[in-house]
């Protein structure tokens, strides 16, 4: 969404009020990040404070991953079955409405959602997370730092992502470096990541579900934050840390190919994204590969409809410009989480699906979302 003046303030970072009237709305400062360790590893560290209208429920998120897979041909099946690390760890934190805090200080506001997470958001756009699972596992002190100015949601109006997903707020690309201590091991880490600020006045997972892309892909050369609602929005933001220049509107394409079926989703995921992104100067790029896939959310278990975030290991993109000249963009990487409805299991062999599936219980079943 293209604004009027789209720098955050820090007013954008404590914003909670929105003057509809609430339906299944909530708040959000999300963090999706992609970073390597002086060990060698590749991470995925996620997390959230989530304040529910509905549940009248403050919810702390906390994910972690590490490593590669891969997919596997099934023996005289046109198939292919994803095989992934998945998530190390994994904490859904459950608070009564209130516990949310949000302090106003001199020169930044510190939110937070109990002894489990805190971020300062300060007045240079810098995020300064500090996230403790509390039990031994986990632990993250991490700085994010973006440049200029972010895809918008909305501000002085909402987004309509569908007919009811209705939203104001913010997502952000940006460098990402810090330390995170997994299971007693110290790790300094560096890479980049998106955050989130969500303001929802309402939500719908059914029409979300219909396929949503939302994520992020980043070079040393350009930032580039983008969603795909194909039931309603589509939206980007990119800004070229070589020129200087923000483009938040343009032509926003999605290809996915060679898909693979994730057991934990309960559906087929992509192991290749082609995105391509037509700006007033040119056109940006990008091929990504899946090397994880993570299924995580408040709202799910399967078979229910869960959220698949899928960590890219080789992302290669270029920029093309007006008058022909080609820039290789270097230092690639990115994550997408994607929403989905299911197919009827009925319809799909059953060697897609474990062998001794049982009834499936889900304690985090909530209307938002």
């Amino acid at each position: 969404m293209k604004i009027n003046n789209p720098k955050v303030t820090l007013a954008d970072d404590a914003r909670v009020g929105v003057k509809e009237e609430l339906g299944s709305g909530f708040l959000d400062w999300l963090h999706q990040f992609s970073v390597i360790g002086d060990d060698g590893e590749l991470y995925s560290l996620g997390g959230s404070i989530l304040s529910m209208h509905l549940e009248q429920m403050d919810l702390v998120s906390i994910t972690i991953a590490k490593g590669k897979g891969g997919s596997r041909q099934l023996p005289n099946s046109i198939y292919k079955i994803g095989e992934f690390p998945g998530m190390l760890h994994e904490k859904m934190i459950r608070h009564s409405a209130g516990t949310l805090k949000i302090e106003t200080r001199e020169r930044s506001i510190l939110v937070s959602c109990g002894p489990h997470y805190q971020v300062e958001c300060f007045e240079d756009n810098s995020w300064h997370l500090l996230v403790d699972t509390m039990d031994g596992e986990y632990k993250a002190d991490l700085w994010h730092r973006p440049q200029y100015a972010p895809l918008w949601y909305g501000r002085e109006t909402p987004s309509l992502l569908t007919q009811h997903s209705v939203t104001y707020g913010y997502n952000w690309a940006g460098a990402v470096e810090g330390r995170i201590v997994v299971d007693g091991k110290q790790v300094n880490v560096k890479g980049m990541g998106i955050r989130e600020r969500y303001v929802a006045v309402d939500s719908s997972a059914a029409e979300l579900g219909g396929w949503e892309d939302w994520g992020w892909v980043a070079f040393n050369e350009i930032h580039s934050s983008l969603y795909d609602m194909r039931l309603g929005m589509k939206d980007f933001a990119m800004y070229d840390l070589q020129t200087g220049k923000y483009y938040p509107e343009g032509k926003l394409n999605i290809a996915h190919e060679d898909w693979v079926f994730l057991r934990d989703l309960d559906g087929f995921i992509p192991m290749t994204y082609k995105i391509s992104i037509e700006v007033d100067d040119g056109v940006y790029e990008v091929e990504a590969h899946t090397c994880n896939a993570t299924t995580w959310g408040a709202t799910h278990k399967v078979p229910d409809m869960p959220v698949a975030t899928l960590t890219f290991d080789r992302v290669e993109g270029r920029f093309t410009q007006k008058d022909g000249k080609v820039r290789v963009l270097a230092g690639g990487r990115g994550t997408m989480s994607v929403r989905q409805w299911h197919a009827y299991p009925s319809i799909l062999p059953r060697e897609l699906y474990l062998d001794s599936a049982g009834e499936v219980s889900c304690e985090t079943k909530f209307d938002t979302l």
